[in-house]
Formats: structure tokens, sequence, C-alpha cells
């Protein structure tokens, strides 16, 4: 769905089920199905690089200059994790608490909240999207140093949240000749540079551009399931980074980055949600991208470390489909960033910062107004008139905030936070506290447990004029976590955590039948989640490391006004990972993932219901709300990669083997309209199936 803004872009939503459905479908049920089947027959695929992650969060009681040109061995381990093809962030499925919003893609869902409750930071700046249209990420591994991903109850440095924080830190330029590495297969190419120009300055550049389409010719490609592909899945996307140690305890660096996605396509008759919406027929084509840069002064010379940011973002979408309907949308968001850490006596570490964040939003579009939101089963139900406008909208959201990390003894601390954050669009203020404790029980054993409260913007498309409600109130969660840890030794270790989760002021979309319907939205639904995380983890000692990961949770969500309780359609109770990675010899290593998860909510169809909007076109009846649910997901994912030379070269060849047992996982099930002409017919209900085994290779070349 379209992207709107910098800080507020994790909401890729925006006014209609029209631009959703559409783009679903032309980036699941049939683009994405013509790559996977390409990749299948060639035997070829790509090592784009990048994985990101990190297996448990690690405690500073202090700040102090590392050596940030390497990537960390935790960061690197879910780089090389099978079924994530060297994707920086396609890693983070297999941590503790973590599902995909769609099936078996879209963003991640952290902890029972949704995927657009989430924050993500580059380099303590905010980011543009993070992954391309078509479930890539858009880092290249050679630049990863860090990942954080925060599940819940984390610090006051963190703002505009209520569900997970993914902080990702690329490294620094490393100051040594001037060296580059090619990335070579079918799907996705790419060069990087990286080098020395001064003593005191250096940089690298990386670029990467997806290559199916020139394989593939569109002509070729068969009309399946009533889309026929006008242009093949494009992206591209790059990061740059320089560099200038101005002194011992001064850097400057300056950063760019960005990404495009384009795709085009021709849906017809036999489309399934053309079937429910025939205006959607006809050609569509998305065109989405972002160039976003920053500077960043960080100083160590006054005892602490000062770090601070200045950004800029543009980000700009368009999306043209069926009836004349289209969406345009550009958004600048400028950022200035502050933040200091400083020791204070022998037990206390101050944390003190101010953000302030600029966005400028201007959309256009002529398109049917859908009222929805994730509590609704079935968008397409909530249609409503065509609208057309033209608005532009300035946000400018305020923060300040001070932590206190407090050693009372050797065995206990404590963080005490306080944040104040201001947004002028929702004219609120929020006053935000936020705890954590740490308590160490014995040797090797440790106790932690955190308490806070949050807030977000609300999703665009439920506040803006005409569309929304612009009076509705920003979404808050408080969270509680309880944790204990044991190292076991020689390389063993295990962590459990449990977690409670509230939610308020969440969005109810409103009928037409209701008395105040006229309002779109309104704050009448609450939520809650809570469940644990079970971690056994095992670092990298005698050639080998392995992790296993097991999550339970609920996640459920309740309109207040008839105190209807159901569970979240991203609920999953039951999530089971296990990663093993092993290199026989030194030159040569071997990996796997097996994922087993519980099936996904879903709605059932209990019947059949004429259309209103169109003659000689039906509808699903629906039962209750995400009440049952599909058969257990189950998946085995092998990687080999092993060091060569190739023309005296440095090389790396590696072999990707997705669902290697060939298993068909159940991903929906939706109305069969191949079988269904009016509502005087049975009900005929399809199943969507995961990809069979894909095969994926690509070579690596360092010059």
């Amino acid at each position: 769905m379209p992207m709107l803004v910098g800080d507020l872009p994790r909401k890729r939503t925006f006014l209609s089920c029209s631009a959703s459905c559409l783009l679903a479908a032309l980036l699941s049920s049939g683009v994405s199905a013509q790559t996977s089947d390409a990749v299948r027959e060639t035997a070829n695929g790509e090592e784009s690089g990048g994985g990101a992650g990190t297996l448990e969060e690690t405690l500073v009681l202090g700040e102090r200059r590392g050596n940030f040109t390497e990537i960390t061995q935790e960061t690197q381990k879910l780089v090389d994790m099978p079924g994530a093809m060297g994707d920086p962030l396609a890693a983070v499925f297999s941590l503790p608490g973590v599902v995909y919003s769609n099936g078996d893609s879209g963003e991640p869902a952290v902890r029972g909240s949704s995927p657009s409750d989430n924050m993500f930071l580059i380099d303590f700046m905010p980011a543009g999207y993070i992954f391309h249209d078509f479930n890539t990420s858009v880092f290249h591994e050679y630049i990863m140093q860090d990942f954080q991903l925060h599940s819940a109850g984390f610090g006051p440095q963190y703002s505009d949240v209520t569900g997970a924080v993914f902080d990702i830190t690329l490294r620094q330029p490393k100051k040594e000749q001037l060296y580059g590495v090619f990335d070579i297969s079918m799907l996705r190419s790419g060069a990087f540079v990286e080098g020395q120009i001064t003593e005191n300055t250096a940089f690298y550049v990386s670029g990467r551009q997806s290559l199916i389409h020139y394989f593939i010719d569109e002509d070729d490609v068969e009309e399946e399931d009533g889309l026929r592909v006008e242009k093949m899945p494009k992206d591209t996307d790059y990061q740059a980074k320089f560099l200038w140690d101005i002194s011992k305890n001064n850097t400057l660096t300056f950063s760019a980055s960005g990404a495009t996605d384009t795709a085009a396509a021709t849906f017809t008759r036999d489309a399934d949600f053309v079937r429910s919406n025939p205006d959607f027929q006809g050609y569509a084509e998305i065109d989405n991208g972002y160039d976003g840069q920053n500077l960043i002064w960080d100083n160590y010379s006054t005892g602490g470390h000062l770090k601070v940011g200045i950004g800029h973002l543009y980000d700009s979408n368009s999306l043209v489909w069926g009836d004349g309907y289209f969406y345009t949308g550009e958004a600048v968001t400028d950022t200035v960033k502050a933040q200091y850490v400083v020791p204070v006596g022998s037990s206390h570490v101050l944390t003190l910062g101010a953000k302030g964040q600029q966005n400028e939003l201007t959309y256009r579009y002529d398109q049917v107004l859908f009222v929805c939101t994730d509590f609704d089963s079935d968008c397409s139900l909530t249609r409503r008139e065509r609208i057309a406008d033209s608005q532009s909208i300035k946000p400018l959201e305020s923060v300040a905030f001070l932590n206190d990390r407090w050693q009372l003894t050797s065995r206990f601390a404590v963080d005490l936070g306080l944040q104040w954050q201001n947004n002028d669009y929702t004219d609120e203020t929020f006053v935000n506290p936020r705890l954590a404790l740490e308590y160490i029980l014995a040797d090797n054993w440790v106790m932690s447990s955190s308490a806070g409260r949050y807030n977000r913007f609300p999703d665009l498309e439920t506040i803006l004029p005409n569309v929304g409600n612009p009076d509705l109130k920003s979404p808050t969660s408080d969270h509680y976590t309880l944790g204990l840890m044991h190292e076991m030794g020689d390389g063993w270790s295990w962590s459990v955590e449990t977690y409670y989760k509230t939610m308020d002021d969440l969005p109810l979309a409103l009928s037409e039948d209701d008395p105040d319907g006229d309002l779109l939205y309104v704050n009448d639904v609450t939520g809650k989640a809570y469940g644990f995380d079970l971690l056994v983890n095992k670092e990298l000692t005698r050639n080998w490391y392995s992790w296993v990961a097991l999550s339970y949770a609920k996640s459920q969500r309740t309109n207040e006004r008839d105190d209807h309780t159901v569970d979240y359609y991203l609920d999953t109770p039951m999530v089971f990972n296990w990663v093993v990675n092993y290199s026989p010899t030194r030159n040569f290593n071997l990996g796997w993932r097996w994922t087993a998860r519980s099936g996904a909510a879903y709605t059932p169809i209990v019947g059949l219901r004429e259309n209103p909007w169109f003659e000689d076109s039906v509808l699903p009846e629906y039962g209750e709300a995400f009440s049952e649910r599909l058969p257990i997901y189950s998946q085995l994912d092998l990687r080999f990669k092993w060091y060569s030379k190739l023309w005296r070269l440095d090389a790396e060849y590696v072999i990707d083997v997705i669902n290697a047992l060939n298993q068909k996982n159940t991903l929906g099930r939706s109305l069969d309209y191949k079988k269904i002409e009016s509502v005087d017919d049975e009900v005929a209900i399809e199943e969507t199936e995961s990809m069979g085994i894909i095969l994926a290779a690509g070579i690596r070349i360092k010059i």
C-alpha cells in the first residue's frame, strides 16, 4: 500500500481497500508467483546480501568508541541464516515473538501488535521504507554492523511507537585500500565499493537492481487467475556513506540511501477482487520510491557521548488502476535529533535527548472509499462512495526524554525514564514513564523486568479530512515484561521472558447504518496481548552454533460499543524456530532452519449474498470474525556456502534451498468465484498455498 511519510511511513495504508486489494493481488497472486516460477525453472537465485537481527539484547553500562566498521557476531548469524538468502531483515522472522503479517510474507508483527505499531530506525535516524514491495529488504549485507530488536518495554529514547523497535546500525567505512565486491545472480545483482580517501576519511557505495525483467519477457508470461503481467517487477536500491574523523573525539558521517519499486499488470474479470469490484478491472501500475540523506556528528570530548543528527527524507508513491482510479502521494520529512550519554558519579549514567520532526504530506486521489481497519474481516464489505480530492498537511512532532541508569549495588540496576511528546496535528501531549529493573540472582543468573507507557501517531487513513476522522486520538499501549536468563557455559545459555500489553484508543470503522456513521472512525477498540518467548542459544564454538526459539502468544481486540471480543487477525499462539549452522572445514559452511507455527486465524465463509453495488455480482457472507484456523505451517530451509578462487579473485558461492521438503502450506481460504455465478450456488472455497521447493544460487566476487 502507499507509504506516506518519513517516521509515519510504517503505516503503509491509505484511504481504501481498492488500493490495498489491487496491490495485494499484483504482488502476491500474480507477479510474485510468476517470479518464483522463474526461479524454480532456472534454479538460479540471488545472494542479495545482508541479514539483520539479534538473539538477545545486550545490556550496556557505559559507552565507549568501538569497532563500528565490522558486523557484530550476533548480526552475522542472522545474515547467514538459511531461508533468508542473505537478506538483512528476512532473518528476523526466526526470532522469538515475530510473525509475518501476510501468510509467509509481509512486514513483521511482534508480540501481538500490528505491523503499523512498529518503528524502524537506521543509524539513529528515521528510515524510509525497509522492505521492497516484493518482500526483500533494501540493504546490502556488506553495510550491516548491528541490529537490535526491542520487542517490548524499551526505554524513553524511542518515541511514536507502541509495538516493537527495529534499530539498525550500518557500519562505518573502513580505512583500507580501495576494493569492490560484485554480486551476480538472475534475480538481483549489484556492486559494492569501499576504500580510504585520505588519512582521516573513507567511504562506501552500494547499488543493486533486480534483473528478472531482463530474463522473462512479459509476452511469455501466461495469464493466471485473472492477471496478465504488463511490466515485470523491478526494484533498485542504493546506500552510500562518507566518514570524516575530524579529531580523536569528533566524527562526522554523511549517508544517503534510496530505493524504487515498479510493476504493472492488467486485471481481467477472472480476478477474484474484480468479481466483487468490477470497476477495478483493467490496467494497474505501481511506482514507489524514496531518497534520504543524513548528517551525524559524534563527539566524545566531554567525558560522555554527544550524537546530533540532521535528516531529510523524500518519499513518493503512485498507483493507478481500474476505472480511472489513481493515488499519488509525496512526503517530505525533516528531522533534527540529539542525544547525550554521560556518567554521573560512580553509579549513574544519564541519557538526555530531544527530537523535532516536521512532516509535509501532499496527496491526490480518485478512488472508492472503504471504511475499514484490521478489526474487520473483509474490507470489501465496507465500500462507500467514490471520492476525489487533493490535500496537504504538515504534522510536527516534538520529543524530549531523560533516562537514568542507576547501579544501586553490584547486583541490582534500575533504569528510570521519562518521555515528553507532542504532536500538533492531533493536538495531543503525552508524558510517558518508563522503568526497567535488572537483578543478578547468582553467578550466571539474571532476572529482569520492565514497564512503560507508549503512544503513536494514528493510521493516516483514519484521521485525514474527508476520508477519516481528524478528531481521533492517538493509540496508546502499556507494556509489562518479566524475564530470566541463565548462562550454562561452553557457549550455551537460555532465556525466557513473559509479557503483557494493553492497547487503547484503537480505531473502530463505522458503518453507514451507525447513528454517527458520518464520523467514519471512532476510538472504540481496545486490545491486549500476552505470552512468553523462550530462547535456547548456542554460541559459535567447535565450528557450530544454533538456537531454538519457542513463542506462545495470545492477541485480542474488543469493540467497546458492544463489548464483543475477537482474536486479532495475526494472533499466532505457537511459533517454533530451530536454526543450526556448521562449518566442517574452513572454506565450507552449511545450515538449516526449521520453522513451525500455528495456522493463521481466518473468518469462515458461511453463505453468499447479493453485491449491493453491482448487479450480477455476489459477496461472501461471513461467520464469526477470525474464529477458525488454517492448518499448522511448517517449512525446512537449507543453505550451503563455500569460499574459493575465481580468476585468482576471492569468490563466495551460495546455494539456498527454500522449502526443502516441498511442503504445501495453506496460507488462506477464500471464495472460489470460478464456481459461483449467483447467490443460489453452493458455497465453494479455494485455498491459497505456499510455493513448493525453490533453489537459489549466487556468486560474489571481491576485487
